[in-house]
C-alpha cells in the first residue's frame, strides 16, 4: 500500500476514525489489523491483538462459531448482520452485529476476512423492555378481561332485573377504572406512583363517607400495582353493603379497618356497627358480593375472605399473602429484592 496515496490516507482515516470495530483476519482466524474502534469495543490494544486468534473475543460457548465462519469466507460468502455475543478484555459479554467478507489477493485468492463489529447493546435493551411491556400489557388486559368476566357472571346470577345488572356492572367498573388510572402517572411516566396501603383504602372507600366515619390502622406499606385492581373490588363491596346496611348508612357509626402483618401474611380486619335488626341475613348472605370477594381474595392475592356478625356487629376479615400485595423496595426506581 502506498501511504502516500490520499485515497489509501483517507480511507486509512476513515477506519481509524469510526466507531465501529473493524478487524482483519487471515484463513487462520489470525489477527492482523486491529483498529480504534476495534479497542474500545473489546478493550485490548492493537499491540495486544495483532497475531491472535480471534477468539480471544469469544465466550467459550460461543467458541465453536469461528469454524463455521470460515468455512463460510472460504466459499466466498458475505456475512451481513450476524447477531452473538463476543467478550470484552475483563470478561464483560456485549451482544454485537458482525458483518464479515472476505479479503482477496491480487489473483482473486481468499486469504482473509475483513470483520465490521457494532455494539448492539442499546437494542438488545430496547428489545427487552419492548417484551417486557408488551408482556405487560397482555397482562393487564387478560387480568381486565378476566375480571370483567367474573363480574358479569356473579352479578348475572343475582340481579333481578336488567337494569339492577346494568347499574351493578356501571359502578363497580367505574371504581376499578378510576383506581386504576393512578397507577400511571399523568406525564405518561410508566412507572406508577407510589400507593400506600391506607392511602389506596382511603381512596377507594372515601366516596362512601364523610372523612371522619371511616378510620384505619394499615401497615405502612406500599401497594404493588397488581393488587390495586382486587383490593379495590373488595373494599368496594364492602363500603357499599356498609353504606346499605351498616356503619355507613344514615344511621351508622363508621367503620374502623385495621391490619397486621404476622410473618409472610398480611391481616385485614373490616369491623362496623349493623343497624339492619330485623334482618341480619341481609348482611351476610352469600350473594353478589360475597362470591365476589371469596373469588377475588382467592384468586388474587393468594388467601381468604369470610364475614360474620358479632356482638359488636360485622367483621369482614382477610387473610392474605403479604408478597401478593407488598411493592418491594424501590431505590431510583428500581425494586431491590433481598
Amino acid at each position: 500500500m502506498d501511504t502516500h496515496d490520499p485515497t489509501q490516507q483517507h480511507l486509512a482515516a476513515i477506519v481509524e476514525g469510526t466507531e465501529d470495530a473493524i478487524v482483519t483476519k487471515d484463513l487462520n482466524s489470525i489477527i492482523t489489523s486491529w483498529n480504534r474502534g476495534a479497542e474500545r469495543l473489546f478493550g485490548f490494544t492493537a499491540q495486544e491483538a495483532i497475531g491472535q486468534p480471534i477468539t480471544i473475543v469469544f465466550p467459550e460457548d460461543r467458541k465453536d462459531e469461528e469454524e463455521g465462519l470460515i468455512a463460510r469466507l472460504r466459499r466466498g460468502e458475505r456475512i451481513v448482520n450476524f447477531e452473538t455475543i463476543r467478550q470484552r478484555k475483563d470478561g464483560e459479554l456485549i451482544p454485537v452485529s458482525l458483518t464479515i467478507s472476505p479479503v482477496r489477493d491480487g489473483d482473486g485468492t481468499i486469504v482473509g476476512a475483513s470483520k465490521i463489529a457494532r455494539d448492539i447493546s442499546v437494542q438488545h435493551q430496547l428489545a427487552k423492555q419492548q417484551s417486557l411491556l408488551l408482556s405487560e400489557m397482555r397482562h393487564r388486559v387478560g387480568n381486565a378481561f378476566a375480571i370483567a368476566s367474573a363480574l358479569i357472571s356473579v352479578a348475572a346470577r343475582e340481579a333481578e332485573s336488567i337494569e339492577q345488572l346494568r347499574s351493578e356492572m356501571r359502578s363497580r367498573l367505574s371504581a376499578i377504572a378510576a383506581l386504576n388510572s393512578m397507577t400511571v402517572s399523568a406525564t405518561g411516566d410508566t412507572r406508577p406512583e407510589r400507593m400506600s396501603l391506607g392511602e389506596l383504602v382511603l381512596e377507594i372507600t372515601s366516596p362512601f363517607g364523610d372523612g371522619e366515619n371511616i378510620r384505619t390502622s394499615l401497615p405502612d406499606i406500599e401497594v404493588k400495582q397488581d393488587a390495586i385492581t382486587p383490593l379495590t373490588l373488595v373494599f368496594f363491596e364492602l363500603a357499599t353493603n356498609s353504606l346499605k346496611y351498616g356503619g355507613l348508612s344514615s344511621h351508622g357509626d363508621g367503620v374502623e379497618i385495621s391490619g397486621v402483618i404476622e410473618g409472610d401474611r398480611l391481616k385485614i380486619c373490616w369491623a362496623e356497627a349493623c343497624v339492619v335488626a330485623d334482618d341480619p341475613s341481609a348482611i351476610t348472605r352469600k350473594g353478589f358480593g360475597t362470591s365476589l370477594c371469596n373469588l377475588t381474595v382467592s384468586t388474587s392475592l393468594g388467601g381468604t375472605f369470610s364475614r360474620e356478625l358479632a356482638t359488636s356487629g360485622l367483621i369482614a376479615s382477610l387473610d392474605i399473602e403479604l408478597a401478593s400485595v407488598k411493592q418491594p423496595f424501590r431505590k431510583f426506581g428500581k425494586s431491590l429484592h433481598p
